[in-house]
């Protein structure tokens, strides 16, 4: 999603930036920020980061695409590492943040969780499918309820999205829900599009897909 949105819109004339949610020189959320992802003064690097990134940009006529950083790589690390209380005041104050540009946000919400994530471990295979499982066990967050195995990958997501799901409800920011997963696919893009052209153009903007 988040590279077909920026291919669109340099094929439009727009000066973009695609983030990968995994990218080491992330502008939000580089790679060292995580070495911190389960201490409590997480979410204020993440909004320090967030305020230097919108500081140094809000001028520019460019859109920035930044995949998964809304949600997935912040507040999912707020849940793992069992500081779920932080997450409201977190959001709350990177909204404020974001106000400053003209943010839009893509959420890739499936419409069964439990269904989409069945699938994406059958998808993915065996093999990824436990190395997410060990990882999500060894987080103080599933170690203190004892999730293990393929039950607990299943159970920490679906606690996930309805974390995601209050969050994308009482948001200030323009928003759009895509309905994602298996059968969906083809439809995202045409969705997405659709959310950005209803506003004033896209130059100047965040737009994150999460």
């Amino acid at each position: 999603m988040a590279e077909t949105l920026f291919k669109a819109a340099q094929a439009r004339g727009v000066q973009s930036s695609w983030y990968l949610e995994e990218s080491t020189d992330h502008p939000v959320h580089p790679v060292e920020l995580k070495k911190s992802k389960y201490s409590t003064d997480f979410p204020e690097r993440c909004l320090r980061k967030w305020s230097s990134f919108i500081a140094d940009n809000k001028d520019k006529e460019h859109l920035f695409i930044l995949e998964g950083s809304l949600f997935q790589s912040t507040v999912r690390f707020m849940l793992e590492g069992k500081n779920e209380e932080l997450v409201a005041d977190y959001y709350k104050a990177c909204q404020s943040i974001l106000s400053a540009v003209h943010p839009k946000l893509i959420y890739l919400r499936p419409v069964d969780a439990k269904a989409h994530i069945e699938w994406v471990m059958a998808y993915r295979g065996e093999e990824w499918t436990t190395k997410v499982a060990e990882y999500l066990e060894k987080t103080p967050y599933c170690a203190d309820k004892h999730w293990q195995g393929e039950n607990g990958l299943l159970s920490f997501w679906c606690k996930y999205a309805l974390l995601c799901d209050s969050l994308a409800v009482q948001t200030s920011i323009p928003y759009h829900t895509v309905n994602a997963g298996f059968g969906y696919f083809e439809r995202q893009f045409d969705e997405a599009m659709s959310h950005i052209r209803s506003e004033k153009g896209v130059d100047n903007q965040v737009l994150g897909a999460c």
